[in-house]
């Protein structure tokens, strides 16, 4: 129907609709095209505007820092603000386009996995897996991947019974990082519907409780000029990221001292991130690398085509049989940093590991860098907090982020790495060095934009914010859509993840406005 600029209504107007999405992110956006055309009336509140701005993207500030045993904490104040993009389309706008789904194992509860276990089975998101797929306009991850059939771009060939496999990555072209036309298009289209109205530059800084604390009776927008605005719907959905949700749900405590489903201290427990583990940067230092036996070429691993490339990971049984989280090795050419880079010839460093891989150099075959990642396993005590000293330009409590690891983590990884290698060797197809020590792992690991767990899903109230719609569990008309509801984070970009399950909670709320009329 049309984009507003909240910034133009006039002082204290008031916004109708039947459902009210906070956040013109992927998630809002999906969610939005989904619904684009049928009867509801849909209103999407949206912080920015069209472009990233300093003045919105300063909202974000805040403090941080990462834990774990061993090492030294990491401060890490810059990471909230330089994670996300607060405008339309969200992190979309610098999202690289990478997809893949979650494992089958991801969403299992594991007895030697703390915390894990989702209410949904893979089996049951395969359609809606299927369906942002298709939105996204790539190949749909299914047992008949067509990458893994291709002979050009043979897999390695590691035994079945070590549990690690070769996992598909594909890219879209819609994310302001691949394909910034395409992706202006995938954030704007929908609005053409005549039930659907997208107000810019609306910050919602406070959910409106009734007296009794269980409905939403209303929300509070301002913007960056001073004007203020309310919104009214039947039904509100919040997905503006997984710390922003955190410091909405909190801030919102005029009603409920401790905040809007926070009965039980959960909400912003739980943050999970996802992080990659590579030594590649120092002349001096030995990196992390793999030999690979095989002289055929190692396309299917390496990427050379934008479209899809392989990690290689460990499913349910290679987990089961080392007690570790789900774990991926991606390989990079020696050209190459861990972080797709150029590399200058003196910081090859993986040609120093030839000579502890197989005794007297890398010989035949190819020597290929690899960054690892390891599953960052639900923690109560990593957790965002408000910070009450401090404001921003709202008036809204700036957030804190307690980024934790423990040793399980690290146990975790550091299994996994050994049984990539015993793999490896086992089957013939190379040999792996890995130098890192754990004291160091906190000062090498590079962090994605990943924000998981906040909210987490669960049909038990004491051990989750929303239920298995994504409802939060003490209040009737409030949905939370996007990466916090996670129960455990696997190790794939979660951006498809995020699309299947919006268009989940689509289909329910097309159910439940249905049975209301």
């Amino acid at each position: 129907m049309a984009f507003i600029d909240a910034r133009t209504l006039p002082d204290a107007s008031r916004i109708e609709a039947d459902l009210v999405i906070i956040g013109g992110g992927m998630a809002g956006v999906t969610l939005a095209k989904e619904l684009a055309g049928g009867p509801l009336k849909v209103a999407i509140l949206e912080s920015g505007g069209r472009d990233i701005d300093a003045d919105n993207q300063a909202l974000y500030a805040g403090s941080a820092v990462i834990r774990a045993p061993d090492n030294p904490d990491r401060p890490f104040n810059d990471y909230p603000g330089q994670s996300r993009a607060r405008v339309l389309g969200g992190s979309g706008m610098v999202w690289g386009g990478k997809c893949a789904p979650l494992d089958p194992a991801d969403f299992a509860a594991r007895a030697w996995a703390p915390h894990s276990g989702w209410p949904v089975t893979r089996e049951q998101m395969q359609p809606f897996y299927d369906r942002a797929c298709d939105l996204l306009e790539i190949p749909r991850f299914d047992r008949d991947d067509k990458i893994l059939q291709d002979p050009a771009r043979r897999p390695l060939d590691l035994a079945p019974e070590d549990g690690f496999f070769p996992a598909p990555r594909h890219f879209t072209h819609y994310s302001g990082g691949s394909d910034k036309a395409a992706f202006d298009r995938f954030r704007t289209d929908f609005a053409d519907a005549p039930n659907i109205t997208v107000y810019l530059h609306a910050n919602v800084v406070r959910i409106a409780l009734n007296p009794a604390g269980d409905q939403v009776a209303g929300l509070d927008v301002a913007c960056l000029d001073g004007k203020r605005h309310t919104a009214v719907g039947k039904t509100y959905v919040l997905a503006v990221g997984g710390i922003e949700n955190v410091r909405l749900l909190l801030a919102s405590n005029d009603v409920r001292a401790t905040g809007i489903g926070n009965r039980h201290d959960l909400v912003g427990r739980f943050f999970q991130g996802h992080v990659t583990y590579a030594a590649d940067t120092d002349a001096e230092t030995e990196g992390t690398a793999v030999h690979i036996s095989r002289d055929a070429p190692m396309d299917l691993y390496l990427g050379a085509r934008r479209g899809s490339h392989c990690v290689l990971g460990s499913g349910a049984l290679a987990q089961r049989r080392m007690g570790t989280g789900n774990f991926t090795a991606t390989f990079y050419a020696g050209e190459e940093t861990g972080a797709g880079t150029p590399a200058k010839a003196e910081t090859k460093t993986i040609g120093k590991a030839a000579a502890r891989i197989d005794g007297q150099g890398a010989g035949g075959g190819q020597l290929l860098g690899f960054f690892a990642m390891t599953e960052h396993f639900p923690n109560p005590d990593s957790r965002v907090t408000l910070d009450p000293a401090a404001k921003d330009a709202l008036g809204m409590p700036r957030i804190r982020l307690d980024w934790t690891y423990s040793r399980t983590d690290w146990d975790s990884l550091e299994r996994s790495v050994a049984g990539f290698g015993d793999a490896l060797g086992a089957s013939g197809q190379g040999r792996a060095c890995w130098p890192i020590k754990r004291q160091t792992l906190l000062e090498i690991s590079s962090a994605s934009r990943h924000h998981m767990g906040t909210t987490r899903m669960h049909a038990d109230p004491r051990q989750g914010v929303v239920d298995p719609d994504g409802r939060v569990h003490e209040t009737g008309n409030l949905y939370v859509a996007g990466s916090s509801v996670f129960p455990t984070s696997g190790i794939a970009n979660p951006t498809l993840t995020i699309l299947a399950l919006v268009m989940r909670l689509a289909d329910h709320l097309k159910q439940e406005f249905g049975a209301r009329r």
